[in-house]
C-alpha cells in the first residue's frame, strides 16, 4: 500500500478490536468528514476516502497484493475487523482537492503503470497533464524511494514523498528520485471533486447488514472450532479411559483369573460406565464392588495386594485426566 500524506489527524492508533465498522462510518458521515480513514492490520490495509461525509472510495489491499474495492472492500474490512483481533485506525483530514487525488491514487484510471522514466519524455507528459486539465496523481519511484505529485485541473497541488507527513510545495525530492537509476512512474487520473460527490457507498450499501453477517459468520466459525475441539477432546478421553479399563481388567485378572474381566465389566456397568474409574466417589464404589466379588474367589492376602495395585493405578489416572 502506498504511503499517504497524513494531513490533519482526527484520530490516530485507535484499537480496531474495540470498534464497530457501522459506528465508525456513521461518525465520519455525520461529521461531514473530508479525508481518509486508514485501517492497518498485520497483513492487510484498508483505506476509506470521504468527501463531505460521503464515502466515495474504499480499498483493501492484502499482503499478497490482491485488492478489493467498493462493496467487496467494505465486506473485506468488516471481516478483518471482526476476525483479526488487532489493527489500528488512523483518520486524517485533507482538503477536498487532495482527497480527490487520493481517490485517483487508489481507484483512478491508470494511464501509466510501472513505466520506466528513461523511456518517457517527461516534459511532454507533464504538458499533456496540464493541457488535459487532469485531476490525479503522478507517482515517481524506485525500489527504495517514492514521491507523488498531486494535480488539480492540470496544475500541481503539492508534492509528497515517503518519510514526509504532509504535502510539500517543493519538488526537490521528486526531482531527486526521478534522477535515480531505474526510476519508474505511475500516472492515475480521476474525476473532479464535485463529480466524486455523486458517489456515496453508504447510500447503496447496507453497512449494518454487512457487519452483522461478518459477526455471525465469525461466531459460527468459533462455534464450529470449539465443537471440533470438544469432539477431539472427548475422543482422546474415551481412548484413555478404554486404556485404563484394560489396565484395571489386567490387574484384577492377575489375582482372580479370567473371571476378573467380568467382575470389572459389572462394576463399571453398575457405576455408569468407565468414567467411574476417574470419579472420586464412583471409583470408591467401583473398588468396593470389585473387592466384594473377589473375596468369593481368592484369599485375603491376594485381595489386599490387588486392591493396593488398583488404588495406585486409579490414583495416577485421576491426576492425568
Amino acid at each position: 500500500m502506498f504511503l499517504l500524506p497524513k494531513g490533519s489527524p482526527l484520530f490516530e492508533n485507535l484499537a480496531v478490536s474495540k470498534l464497530k465498522l457501522p459506528d465508525v462510518l456513521t461518525k465520519l458521515s455525520n461529521g461531514v468528514f473530508t479525508g481518509y480513514a486508514s485501517f492497518v492490520f498485520q497483513a492487510s490495509t484498508a483505506i476509506l476516502v470521504f468527501e463531505a461525509g460521503k464515502l466515495v472510495s474504499g480499498l483493501v489491499e492484502r499482503e499478497n497484493g490482491k485488492k478489493e474495492t467498493g462493496f467487496e472492500a467494505l465486506s473485506a474490512l468488516a471481516e478483518l475487523m471482526v476476525t483479526t483481533g488487532s489493527g489500528a485506525l488512523n483518520v486524517y483530514k485533507l482538503s477536498k482537492d487532495l482527497t480527490m487525488c487520493i481517490h485517483a491514487l487508489l481507484e483512478g484510471e491508470i494511464l501509466y503503470k510501472a513505466q520506466e522514466l528513461k523511456l518517457i519524455d517527461i516534459k511532454t507528459l507533464l504538458e499533456k497533464v496540464k493541457e488535459d486539465k487532469m485531476n490525479g496523481c503522478l507517482r515517481i519511484y524506485t525500489d527504495d524511494n517514492a514521491a507523488m505529485i498531486f494535480y488539480k485541473d492540470g496544475n500541481p497541488l503539492g508534492f509528497f514523498h515517503d518519510g514526509a507527513s504532509d504535502i510539500e510545495t517543493s519538488s526537490t525530492e521528486s526531482q531527486k528520485i526521478a534522477g535515480l537509476p531505474g526510476a519508474k512512474i505511475d500516472l492515475f487520473s480521476t474525476q473532479s471533486a464535485d463529480e466524486l460527490m455523486d458517489t456515496n457507498l453508504l447510500e447503496v450499501t447496507n453497512i449494518q447488514k454487512i457487519w452483522d453477517a461478518s459477526v455471525a459468520l465469525h461466531k459460527s466459525e468459533i462455534d464450529r472450532t470449539n465443537l471440533e475441539r470438544q469432539e477431539r477432546d472427548q475422543k482422546a478421553v474415551s481412548l484413555k479411559l478404554a486404556e485404563l479399563e484394560e489396565q484395571v481388567k489386567t490387574i484384577v485378572g492377575e489375582y482372580v483369573g479370567k473371571v476378573g474381566r467380568g467382575i470389572v465389566d459389572k462394576g463399571i456397568s453398575d457405576n455408569g460406565g468407565n468414567s467411574c474409574l476417574i470419579d472420586v466417589d464412583k471409583s470408591e464404589q467401583f473398588m468396593k464392588g470389585v473387592e466384594r466379588a473377589a473375596k468369593l474367589l481368592v484369599s485375603g492376602t491376594n485381595i489386599k495386594l490387588m486392591m493396593e495395585k488398583l488404588n495406585s493405578t486409579l490414583t495416577i489416572a485421576k491426576s492425568e485426566f
